[in-house]
């Protein structure tokens, strides 16, 4: 017997089985844009304070994790004292706005390929939104991916309604 989404949500949310909502954050193009960056005048971790407080508002609505599907995942690690001080300085930059970065993808190819391998390796997700700058091709992304600008503002209003109705639906 096929489950329809409706009822897998509701086990899920009624028969205390623990799932994941889960963002696949990329940062550049997301967290800061080309416009951003040349207006700070500086390089390294540039991540413009309105866009956490958008990232938030997705989270806090959604209950989601945060996954790293950015290139800047290399410098991350779940082991804080395996991180670079990159690394070091990205979950310090998250923490200050109560969020914490739950997970990232494997290197492969293609972004496309690494999302999906995530999500193959953790079948307790429920819902997921990817947030990238990037064009995302893959038939199995179709429905979850907020493209945002990378030079006017990376994540706005509109793409953080959008994540939090893909998440809640």
């Amino acid at each position: 017997m096929l489950l329809a989404p409706g009822q897998i949500r509701y086990l899920y949310l009624n028969c205390g089985v623990v799932a994941l909502n889960v963002i696949f954050l990329d940062i550049d193009g997301v967290l800061n844009s080309e416009k951003y960056i040349r207006r700070c005048g500086r390089y390294g971790v540039v991540i413009d304070p309105t866009r956490m407080v958008l990232l938030k508002q997705i989270v806090d609505q959604t209950n989601a994790k945060i996954v790293l599907s950015s290139s800047w995942r290399e410098h991350w690690s779940k082991d804080a004292k395996a991180s670079d001080s990159v690394g070091k300085e990205l979950d310090a930059v998250f923490n200050k706005y109560g969020l914490t970065i739950f997970d990232k993808t494997d290197e492969f190819s293609r972004r496309e390929v690494e999302i999906e391998a995530w999500l193959m390796m953790h079948p307790k997700t429920l819902a997921f939104v990817v947030l990238d700058d990037r064009f995302l091709d893959s038939p199995f992304l179709r429905g979850h991916v907020v493209k945002t600008s990378n030079y006017v503002d990376g994540l706005d209003e509109a793409g953080v309604q959008k994540a939090i109705n893909i998440l809640n639906s």
